[in-house]
């Protein structure tokens, strides 16, 4: 291979970022080496992505034991909690640059780009560039509120801007979430791709999974008593609604298991997950040990229905539904989904007649009324979740033209 590209990754969870993941792969079949940086994470930290990706890690500041106790010291006697984000980005932009230093190859390639994501990851492209002479594009996964900084850590706010201003392109979720990004970073880029945080069609991985059904066999369900499995999938939290849909399906009884799978580990003494048994201990199942990225397709295919719920708390919530990577995977594999009245969810439902929005999700007769509606018809919104996820999510469709573009540069 005679390409190199670095991706800038601050939050560093690559082992549930199918953006990331997918983004790499399809580099590396363009002939691009792709070396991620990344700091380490509460998820599995994985090295390597095939043979040609290989992901780099550091501690942030604030994992460090010693430190962190020194920084939560000054915290309370000096009040540096504005300054805390940007002595994060200092230390992973040392690290970061001393790794690029050291591996310098730029003589014996044809081409090195950069990609920045979000915030902390395009300064470091923006770096990259000074340093190297490389081009860079600005990858956007979350939308970063600026007025969250405060004090001193402003200076995060415009060292963005710039690396947005002087990117080669933008790449984002959907035009809802550019526009946002623009008013965020006070600039309207003129180039812009969109890319949906969704995975690439693979019907054959589908059909060999249909013969097996993953949460049958890990909590013995009868299929008498729970005919159908509606699967909420991702995080177990707050954001996502969860004591919401817990408390609702209490009340269901239509032989449904809700089933929560974590993408993360977690423990049934870990205090929210308690707290979730008890409020539902008759129809919920929790499933709390994550699998690898590459059999992550285990856990969509025995659903019936899939849930996408989560609360109004910011743009990047509120604008989620091209990236909510659980909902590109249940469309994937054929499953309409329930939703909560989020204006792009319930515009892709509208639009797609994918599933049903519902807009109380603690009222347990709404909620059975939107799994009957699914049930009653369901080769109708199985067939249009396919539709929908072929049109608006297919990961090896919309890469394509970012691809070129790269190449052009």
């Amino acid at each position: 291979m005679n390409n190199f590209c670095s991706i800038f990754f601050y939050e560093g969870y690559v082992c549930v970022a199918p953006t990331i993941i997918n983004l790499s792969k399809s580099l590396n079949n363009h002939g691009y080496l792709v070396n991620i940086y990344a700091t380490k994470t509460q998820f599995t930290n994985i090295e390597k992505i095939g043979n040609s990706t290989t992901v780099t890690y550091f501690h942030k500041v604030s994992h460090v034991p010693l430190i962190s106790r020194l920084i939560l010291t000054l915290y309370y006697k000096l009040k540096i909690e504005t300054k805390i984000p940007l002595i994060e980005l200092i230390v992973f932009a040392y690290h970061c640059l001393v790794n690029l230093f050291k591996a310098n190859n730029s003589k014996s390639l044809k081409k090195n780009i950069s990609i920045g994501v979000d915030t902390n990851g395009s300064i470091l492209a923006l770096m990259e560039s000074c340093f190297f002479k490389r081009k860079f594009v600005y990858l956007s996964l979350e939308l970063n509120d600026p007025n969250n900084l405060k004090g001193l850590a402003k200076i995060i706010n415009l060292l963005e801007r710039l690396a947005y201003r002087k990117s080669e392109c933008i790449i984002v979720q959907d035009e809802d979430r550019f526009k946002t990004l623009c008013e965020y970073n006070q600039y309207q880029h003129p180039q812009v791709f969109y890319l949906p945080n969704s995975s690439s069609s693979s019907k054959a991985i589908v059909e060999v999974l249909q013969t097996k059904n993953y949460f049958r066999e890990k909590f013995n369900l009868n299929e008498d008593q729970f005919s159908y499995i509606v699967l909420q999938a991702g995080a177990i939290e707050d954001a996502v609604l969860s004591k919401e849909l817990a408390q609702a399906f209490a009340s269901i009884n239509n032989r449904c298991a809700l089933v929560f799978h974590e993408r993360e580990k977690r423990e049934l003494y870990d205090p929210y997950i308690k707290l979730l048994q008890e409020i539902n201990s008759k129809n919920l199942f929790l499933s709390l040990e994550p699998v690898p990225y590459e059999q992550i397709d285990c856990i969509y295919t025995p659903a019936t229905i899939g849930l996408a719920f989560y609360k109004d708390i910011n743009n990047n919530y509120s604008q989620i539904s091209m990236a909510s990577g659980k909902l590109s995977y249940y469309l994937k594999h054929g499953k309409p989904v329930i939703v909560n009245n989020l204006q792009s969810l319930a515009r892709l439902i509208e639009k797609y007649k994918i599933g049903v929005v519902v807009q109380d999700p603690l009222n347990s007769l709404e909620m059975e009324s939107a799994i009957e509606t699914i049930l009653s018809n369901y080769s109708f919104y199985s067939k249009n979740a396919s539709i929908c996820f072929e049109e608006e999510f297919d990961f090896a469709k919309k890469i394509n033209p970012i691809l070129s573009f790269i190449e052009s540069l």
